[in-house]
């Protein structure tokens, strides 16, 4: 079954490629009346599908505007669901994700401290963590330095010199004596021996240093006190991303341990310094907490909101990588399309910035690029091969794999692997670690090039392409189908000793028909909690040699 899917897969591009018009206006070719969509010049030729005998057709076509266009009939873009879109200007926001934690605000600290020499008394705050309101009494304190200056000041309001009653109250104020109890001094005209000192704002207890009775000095710290009506966020963002984050800007904020605190912020500071071990840099956050539930410590998930301006842009998925870099496919009209080459910027919620390469109102294809690609790269190779000794009839098994090739292809079934276990533990795919095994599939379809091997590796790079420029768990389901799909014939036709060794085992959802790839003999469906089938792999591979290879631990992607 899988052997013959993919077979049809081939024949789709192959029969592409024979599709396209020569110098002549009128060509006569031959078709199946089931699959017209495959086309031979052999008149006594049979469809390679279904098996029929081929009937004569004539199409008119006009030539292609360039050599390296490509033309496909109206029918073929509608069964291989070819969609387009336009290059247009978009304004850019780009999200960049870090982790931070809550720390206090040390603008809201506040210190109390002697100026005098005196001794505590009547302590009202005991402990640390008590919670002192603004103008609260904190402490009385002796101090017969104080005592003799309030004596001086009551003389000179008995005596009236306005001079005097000045001076003696800025001694008064320079020895830490407080307006309220200047006033209520000036008021009553008694002198108090014990002075009270009241609380200067709101906060909590950071730190105690004195006990009732106890002996300060000038510059002694009896308390500090904290507040938390706004808490600082401090964010780590990796190097790459520091000129983006400036002074400023939005942030949103989600905080696991206090899920009804703010969710967004103020970017208050910007370190100067980058961290030389962890190449981070610091950002500093202002987050309001009137209700007080950020404590420091806490953990929080940070969202940096950066406005890029107006840019050209395309949908991401559009975008198709090789060694070379990127391109895309343009549709010029009339079912003609061109490969071309391109340089992108940054990618954000599903758009990625094209710096060069396109241009304002031309059409991009989103959907079925990966097979026009496929055909714009193999084109010139089918044209010189008739269709009897195509490389792309040759056997998977016939090839000349080493072990190095083996490896390569196993990158494959490992990202199966951890796009089952980000199902089933419902963790977000990385898609850097997607990278590795696109740049893999590269080296293969350099050294494979024309064959069933590069065309099943395009469509595979495709849907980790895919995977990358999205987030939805559903569509991650979805990817995992096609990619399981397209390396079914490996596990059970061209090296199932191979992996059945290595604990590798494919299973079917009875209900969806899709295939997944676990290690273990316990399955987890990652479709649904329907039932699944186990696919035997077969005791021999067709392949005359098994490398001996082990692995990687697909557990590292995480």
């Amino acid at each position: 079954m899988k052997r013959r899917m993919i077979t049809t897969a081939t024949i789709f591009i192959f029969s592409l490629l024979l599709s396209q018009p020569s110098m002549s206006q009128e060509i006569a070719k031959y078709t199946c009346p089931m699959h017209p969509h495959y086309i031979s010049t052999d008149a006594d030729g049979i469809c390679p599908v279904c098996g029929m005998d081929l009937v004569a057709a004539r199409l008119s076509q006009a030539p292609l505007s360039a050599p390296e266009d490509i033309q496909v009939s109206e029918g073929m873009l509608q069964t291989m669901g070819v969609r387009v879109a336009e290059v247009k200007k978009t304004a850019l926001s780009r999200k960049i994700r870090a982790f931070g934690n809550v720390q206090a605000n040390t603008r809201r600290e506040v210190v109390s401290a002697s100026r005098l020499e005196g001794w505590i008394e009547n302590l009202a705050v005991t402990a640390e963590g008590d919670t002192v309101a603004r103008g609260q009494l904190l402490y009385q304190i002796y101090s017969p330095e104080l005592v003799a200056a309030q004596k001086d000041f009551l003389a000179s309001l008995n005596i009236g010199n306005k001079n005097r009653i000045n001076a003696t109250e800025q001694r008064l104020r320079s020895l830490g004596m407080q307006r309220t109890a200047i006033a209520s001094l000036r008021e009553k005209r008694e002198l108090l021996e014990r002075i009270p000192v009241y609380a200067e704002d709101s906060g909590i207890v950071q730190s105690l240093e004195a006990r009732d009775g106890a002996y300060v000095k000038p510059g002694d710290i009896v308390l500090k006190l904290q507040s938390y009506i706004d808490v600082w966020v401090i964010a780590s963002i990796v190097e790459q991303d520091i000129n983006d984050v400036v002074s400023g800007i939005p942030v949103r904020l989600n905080f696991p341990s206090a899920p009804s605190a703010p969710a967004t912020g103020i970017v208050d500071y910007v370190y100067p310094t980058i961290d030389p071990v962890t190449r981070t840099l610091k950002v500093r956050i202002v987050v309001k907490n009137e209700q007080g539930v950020l404590r420091p410590g806490a953990f929080a998930d940070v969202a940096f909101e950066v406005e890029r301006g107006e840019s050209l842009t395309i949908p991401s998925e559009a975008v198709l990588y090789d060694s070379l870099g990127s391109h895309v496919i343009i549709s010029l009209g009339e079912g003609k399309f061109r490969s071309r080459k391109i340089q992108i910027g940054g990618t954000t919620e599903g758009k990625t910035e094209i710096t060069a390469g396109l241009n304002e109102s031309e059409r991009v294809v989103v959907s079925g690029q990966f097979m026009l690609d496929s055909e714009a790269n193999l084109r010139e190779g089918f044209a010189k091969l008739a269709p009897s000794t195509s490389l792309l009839n040759i056997p998977l098994s016939e090839l000349s794999l080493d072990t190095n090739d083996i490896a390569l292809i196993d990158h494959f079934v490992e990202t199966a692997i951890y796009f089952h276990e980000a199902l089933i533990d419902q963790y977000d795919i990385d898609p850097h670690y997607l990278s590795s095994t696109i740049t893999a599939g590269d080296i293969l379809s350099k050294k494979f090039p024309n064959t069933r091997l590069q065309t099943e590796i395009v469509k595979m790079q495709q849907v980790l392409i895919d995977v990358q420029n999205t987030d939805d768990g559903n569509s991650l389901a979805s990817q995992l189908a096609l990619l399981t799909q397209a390396l079914s014939p490996w596990l059970l036709q061209e090296m199932p000793t191979h992996y059945h060794a290595l604990g590798i085992r494919l299973y079917q959802d009875v209900e969806s028909g899709h295939y997944f790839i676990q290690q273990g003999d316990s399955p987890s469906n990652p479709y649904g909690s329907g039932s699944v089938r186990n696919i035997i792999l077969p005791a021999k591979s067709p392949s005359k040699k098994t490398p001996d290879r082990r692995m990687a631990p697909h557990a590292a992607h995480r």
